[in-house]
């Protein structure tokens, strides 16, 4: 009986590793056709975050522009609510 699973199991091994490497290598043939998308990708993905980092700037200042004008609002009423 220990014989038996033992060639069943080197049989079920043997063809897990040729499916493994036969895997391999068909991802291998087609990496040069993924090279020149993968490139595009991640240009296209650099600019997405060049323009997301403008973007957050632009928001930071216009945060910042707005405290200033509340601040300036809240001078201007006294904390009573009226305008003096």
């Amino acid at each position: 009986m220990g014989i038996a699973l033992t060639i069943v199991g080197g049989l079920v091994l043997m063809t897990i590793a040729a499916a493994g490497f036969d895997y391999l290598g068909r991802r291998a043939k087609a990496a040069p056709a993924d090279a020149a998308r993968t490139r595009e990708l991640e240009r296209r993905l650099e600019s997405l975050e060049a323009r997301l980092e403008d973007r957050d700037e632009r928001v930071a200042k216009l945060e910042g522009e707005l405290a200033f004008l509340n601040r300036l609002l809240e001078d201007r009423t006294g904390g009573n609510g009226e305008a003096k």
